[in-house]
């Protein structure tokens, strides 16, 4: 991130990896009013490494508020992980993915949401996909499906929804934060 690039409105990108990275949500030109990210995830080693990727860039860990782990309480089963990153557990469905994203659409605590999905046998990453695709929120929601071949119609369902979507939690934690750089640059 370079300070002089950003009073211009620019952001610097160091590869074309990173250029595709920050290009991504920039395309869907969502508001966003800060950096405090929310982080649903059915797996909770790669909602670790969101955490640290978005820790490591400056970003923040958004804190949930008791009303709004209240509301997650209801939908998701008892071992969740009652903090950020929502691990929604393992086994979680398309309508787990649903109900979550419902409870925290209306956070004021947060200002954007990764969703995240490790591939298992015993529930559907694609059907999971539909589900974050057609959920509503007022605020930019970024994915990251993993797998190379079983995330593919999940991608696609992101595309059509114009849902930010990425290879690895890292990937989408840096697009987050050229999205939150980029509206801070238009700000000053």
């Amino acid at each position: 991130y370079d300070a002089a690039f950003a009073r211009e409105g620019i952001l610097r990108a160091y590869d074309l990896d990173e250029i595709f990275d920050a290009v991504e949500p920039l395309a869907h030109r969502p508001h966003i009013a800060g950096d405090r990210l929310a982080i649903v995830t059915n797996g909770g080693g790669v909602g670790v490494l969101a955490t640290d990727a978005l820790i490591a860039q400056g970003g923040e860990l958004a804190s949930l508020s008791p009303e709004t782990l209240a509301k997650l309480d209801k939908v998701l089963p008892p071992t969740w992980s009652h903090g950020n990153p929502i691990d929604i557990i393992g086994d979680a469905d398309a309508a787990r993915y649903s109900a979550s994203l419902g409870a925290i659409a209306e956070a004021g605590e947060l200002d954007a949401t990764l969703v995240l999905n490790c591939p298992v046998a015993v529930a559907s990453s694609a059907d999971a996909a539909e589900a974050v695709a057609q959920s509503k929120s007022g605020k930019p929601l970024l994915a990251n499906w993993l797998g190379a071949q079983s995330a593919g119609r999940a991608r696609q369902s992101f595309e059509a929804a114009g849902i930010p979507a990425y290879d690895t939690p890292e990937k989408a934690v840096r697009g987050f934060m050229h999205m939150v750089r980029y509206y801070r640059t238009q700000q000053t």
